[in-house]
């Protein structure tokens, strides 16, 4: 009979948080435990509770900080202990990933194991440089090879068996290996011009690809100067990467980009509290295939707000959020620290400065009275000045150091009480002399709020040619520092910042 405890090996694919199954994604959001290796996208990890226990037992500098052995047996103890144990591993789980090893050791021992499996970069890799592993009249097959054995050495490959020229050849983990394979490759019988290409860290904003054949591909290589994890493809499909190529032409492909962030408030009814510290518009440029280099520089945490305020209104008085971090610190008091639910707000209207605010809010299930066509406090308050009488109570919900043009704008008709909900606690942001030369050399720095502008110019004494500012008050900031050289949005939003960027 099994143990109560549960281990679930799910593979998390070649590298984009994208490419993870739906299915692992929810195994995540569930586990108690997660146990992960070295070669995935961290922001996976963001998935997990509050609670999960996270360990780490990939390899780092080129060393196991755990050994297989103890890997398995750190699974075994924590099932025991634990409801929900996710193994996490990049790729998937049953390609060159030990997890069949794992598994046999833990259903011997009674323990219950399930397999999400994962896209393999085998696949993957190719099909984002443009190179499908198949196709019909150039390969009708595929062999998947391991080029690593133990200590980093080549693995003994017969090479006496991969002539057919009619199958792609597959070899993970052998880039250091790239001329002892082509060279292998040769010497049994393969032609010397044999398509070749090689993809480093394939499916990521750092991907990137070396095409040639058996004769020069380790000269490509190290001219290119590429890293692993990188994946080496031999064969006739390889002809077909520039044809097919997708993934290096988006519109910021190879483009890098300084981001300094504010971490938001996470709040939902369903999860509770968590962490993500991905923002959408971080999301946004490596989506168009930019490189973005976003250290956290500040974190919004609620403040304790006292919700009596909310007795006694009427469908004349007004919530006002102008971010969506006053939405989630409210309902999280609300739901959280009161105890109460949606009934407790009463009659009272909602107006949000932004159709974001507003999505927000309608997550909670309520739909916003008010949305100003241009997302800025004034036009907020210029709109609220137009449609709502002069005798209803304004309760604005906002942040400790939130800018005061909404404030400024609305008139002094309305009795306004102004409610600290959450405060933007600073990050200290400590750049190491590398990451300064990486800043000075991007394509662009990016600003998204005053807080924001005064650290990148208290951090950096050496500007890249272009900085991104959302408004005037983050061009401002930065004009003080002497830079001159500022493209400020026309319209105060991350669309607008997007559209900015890309022309």
């Amino acid at each position: 009979m099994a143990k109560s405890g549960k281990v679930v090996l799910v593979g998390a694919g070649p590298g984009d948080l994208d490419l993870l199954t739906l299915k692992g994604k929810e195994y995540l959001k569930q586990a108690d435990c997660i146990v992960y290796d070295r070669l995935l996208n961290k922001r996976m990890l963001e998935l997990a509770k509050a609670d999960c226990e996270k360990i780490f037992v990939g390899k780092a500098n080129h060393h196991h900080t755990v050994p297989q052995d103890g890997i398995n047996e750190i699974l075994y103890q924590k099932a025991l202990e634990k409801k929900l144990v996710v193994r996490l591993k990049g790729g998937d789980s049953y390609v060159f990933g030990r997890g069949g090893e794992e598994a046999l050791y833990l259903k011997e021992r009674d323990i219950a194991v399930e397999v999400v499996p994962g896209i393999s970069s085998s696949i993957a890799a190719l099909a984002a440089a443009g190179i499908p592993i198949t196709h019909r009249g150039l390969a009708k097959g595929f062999q998947v090879i391991t080029a690593h054995s133990k200590k980093d050495a080549l693995a003994d490959i017969d090479y006496s068996t991969l002539l057919d020229d009619s199958v792609t050849l597959v070899f993970l983990m052998g880039l250091s290996h790239v001329g002892e394979i082509a060279r292998g490759l040769i010497g049994a019988g393969r032609d010397s011009k044999t398509p070749a290409a090689v993809i480093s860290n394939g499916t990521t904003v750092r991907q990137k690809k070396v095409v040639g054949n058996l004769s020069n591909i380790q000269t490509l290589v190290e001219e290119a100067k590429l890293e692993s994890p990188a994946i080496i493809v031999v064969g006739k499909v390889v002809t077909l990467s520039d044809e097919l190529a997708f993934f290096e032409n988006r519109p910021l492909f190879g483009k890098k980009y300084f981001l300094p962030k504010i971490l938001g408030f996470n709040y939902s009814l369903s999860r509770g509290v968590y962490e993500e510290s991905l923002n959408e518009l971080e999301l946004k440029l490596e989506e168009k295939g930019a490189d973005v280099f976003a250290p956290a520089t500040g974190k919004i945490v609620p403040s304790e707000i006292d919700l009596s305020f909310l007795e006694g209104t009427t469908i004349n008085d007004l919530l006002v959020f102008t971010s969506g971090n006053g939405v989630r610190s409210f309902f999280w008091n609300l739901y959280e620290g009161a105890g109460l639910d949606f009934r407790a707000i009463g009659n009272v209207r909602f107006a949000v400065v932004g159709k974001k605010t507003a999505e927000v809010l309608k997550y909670f299930g309520i739909k916003a009275d008010l949305i100003p066509d241009r997302q800025s406090g004034a036009a907020l308050a210029q709109l609220i000045n137009e449609n709502v009488q002069k005798d209803a109570n304004i309760f604005w919900l906002c942040g400790k150091e939130q800018a005061a043009d909404f404030e400024r704008n609305l008139s002094s008709e309305f009795k306004l009480e102004k409610i600290i909900s959450y405060e933007n606690k600073p990050i200290n942001l400590e750049l190491t002399e590398e990451q300064k030369s990486w800043i000075v050399g991007c394509d662009g720095v990016i600003l998204t709020s005053g807080s924001n502008a005064e650290v990148v110019k208290n951090s950096i004494k050496v500007y890249p040619d272009k900085i991104f500012s959302i408004g005037p008050t983050c061009t401002g900031v930065i004009n003080k520092a002497g830079v001159e050289n500022v493209l400020e949005v026309s319209k105060n939003s991350y669309e607008g910042l997007m559209e900015l960027i890309i022309s």
